[in-house]
């Protein structure tokens, strides 16, 4: 039920987005926690309602259960929605993404790897005894 997104993954603890996200993310939790809270409400008045004899066992269990997936998929789609608003705002003030890092260094290795080719290529047909 605790499950964290690859994004917040190796990102700054602290100060920045990474750390920023974590600190949602921890809250969203303490909320979740509340709803385990919840689920165990859930089963004691449905625990009363089958010992009432005004529900089987078996419709208290998918009841149960049925609650505990819709928080789930709440916690789910909080968590989505404050990610999508995240990026949001991280691109309109213009702060670079992990990806946009990525991509930067790639690029940058490649054009390291042509400069090196050249200046081979330069050495290979300077004439000997000259430095350039």
């Amino acid at each position: 039920m605790t499950e964290t997104s690859e994004t917040t993954s190796g990102g700054p603890q602290s100060g920045g987005p990474g750390g920023i996200r974590e600190i949602i993310e921890r809250t969203l939790m303490l909320g979740l926690g509340a709803a385990a809270l919840t689920r165990e409400r859930v089963q004691t008045v449905v625990d009363e309602f089958v010992r009432r004899g005004q529900l089987t066992r078996e419709e208290g269990k998918e009841m149960v259960e049925s609650v505990a997936a819709r928080s789930k998929d709440e916690a789910r789609s909080a968590l989505k929605q404050i990610d999508a608003t995240l990026q949001g705002a991280y691109s309109e003030v213009g702060l670079a993404t992990r990806r946009d890092f990525e991509d930067l260094d790639f690029r940058l290795k490649q054009v390291e790897h042509r400069l090196t080719l050249l200046e081979t290529q330069a050495d290979e047909s300077s004439p000997p005894g000259v430095e350039g």
